[in-house]
C-alpha cells in the first residue's frame, strides 16, 4: 500500500545507508565471503544508526553495491510519491485506503468494536480470512490501523469479548487517530464524493440506483457481471458511508423500479436506494462541477 509513511521509511533507509557506507560495504563483503542463511534469497539483514543516531533495521540486496542498495531505496520512493500524489488528485485522504468495500467495512467494524482480530473481523463481514488479515496490514501501512500491543485485553478495550480480561492470542488491531479522522471525513460531503471515486464499482452501483430506482446485491451481481460477496460488501460498505440506504416499504411500485419495470414488486430482498446527497453528489459529478 502507497503510504507516506512507507515513502518516509524508503528515504530514511538511503540516507542511512549512504552515512554508513563503509559499515554497509564491510558487511556486504563479509556476507558474500561467508555461509549462512542469507544466500537463501540473497539478502542480508542489518542494523544502522540513522543519521539522527536512531536504530533502522534495513534489508540488503547481496547482488547490489551499497550505493546501488541506497539508490533503489530513492528511486523507489520517487515512484511511490508519484503514485500517490495521483491518488489524492482522485480520492484526497481516501487515497491511502485501498479501494476495496472490504478495507472501508473493516474500519467501521473497529470504530464499533474498537478492537478486533482478522478472523474473527471475517465472521464478521462474511469476508476471507486471509484477505481480511492482509487488509488490516495494509491498513497498518497506511496509518489508519495500529496493532494493539501484545498483553491483556481489557473488556472495556475490545467490546466483543465477554470476558472482564482476554490473552491475547491474536493480532489485535484498532483505529489510529489518523483512522477516526478519516471516518469523520467520509462523513462529509467532500468524504463520500471521493469514495465514489476511489472504490471500486462503487460510482456504477450509485448510478444505478440513483437512475433505475430498488435493487438487492443478487441481482445487481448478475446483471453487471460482478462477484456477488464483493458487490453485497459494496452495498453494505455505501450504507455506513451514507451513500445508500435501505429500502423499507413492503411492495415497491413499478414508478420506482425502472431497474426491471413491473405493476409492482413484492419485497423478498434487501432493496437499497440512494441517499439524496448521493443522488446530489452524482449529479455534481456528472455535470462536472464535483471535481
Amino acid at each position: 500500500m502507497v503510504s507516506e509513511a512507507e515513502i518516509e521509511r524508503l528515504r530514511l533507509e538511503a540516507d542511512t545507508i549512504f552515512t554508513r557506507i563503509e559499515t554497509v560495504r564491510s558487511a556486504l563483503d563479509d556476507a558474500r565471503h561467508s555461509e549462512g542463511d542469507h544466500w537463501d534469497d540473497e539478502e542480508l539483514e542489518l542494523t544502522l544508526a540513522s543519521p539522527a543516531g536512531d536504530d533502522v533495521e534495513v534489508t540488503l540486496d547481496l547482488t547490489r553495491s551499497a550505493a546501488e542498495n541506497a539508490q533503489e531505496r530513492y528511486e523507489r520512493a520517487d515512484e511511490l510519491e508519484g503514485e500517490l500524489a495521483e491518488r489524492e488528485a482522485v480520492a484526497g485522504e481516501l487515497a491511502v485506503v485501498p479501494p476495496t468495500p472490504l478495507a472501508f467495512l473493516v474500519l467501521y467494524h473497529l470504530d464499533t468494536v474498537e478492537g478486533d482480530y482478522p478472523r474473527s473481523m471475517a465472521g464478521h463481514l462474511t469476508a476471507d480470512r486471509k484477505r481480511t488479515a492482509e487488509t488490516c496490514e495494509d491498513l497498518v501501512t497506511a496509518g489508519v490501523l495500529e496493532r494493539i500491543e501484545s498483553g491483556m485485553l481489557k473488556r472495556r478495550d475490545v467490546k466483543l469479548k465477554k470476558a472482564n480480561e482476554t490473552h491475547q492470542h491474536h493480532t489485535y488491531y484498532r483505529l489510529s487517530r489518523q483512522g477516526d479522522h478519516l471516518l469523520r471525513f467520509l462523513g462529509e460531503r467532500e468524504g463520500k464524493a471521493n469514495f465514489l471515486r476511489w472504490v471500486d464499482g462503487a460510482a456504477t452501483l450509485a448510478r444505478r440506483l440513483s437512475r433505475g430506482g430498488p435493487d438487492y446485491p443478487r441481482m445487481t451481481a448478475e446483471e453487471l457481471d460482478r462477484d456477488f460477496e464483493t458487490v453485497r460488501r459494496l452495498y453494505r460498505a455505501m450504507r455506513r458511508v451514507g451513500l445508500v440506504t435501505t429500502y423499507e416499504g413492503s411492495i415497491i411500485k413499478g414508478t420506482e423500479r425502472k431497474l426491471k419495470p413491473k405493476d409492482e414488486t413484492h419485497r423478498k430482498h434487501t432493496y437499497y436506494v440512494t441517499t439524496d446527497v448521493a443522488d446530489r453528489i452524482l449529479r455534481d459529478l456528472d455535470d462536472g462541477s464535483d471535481s
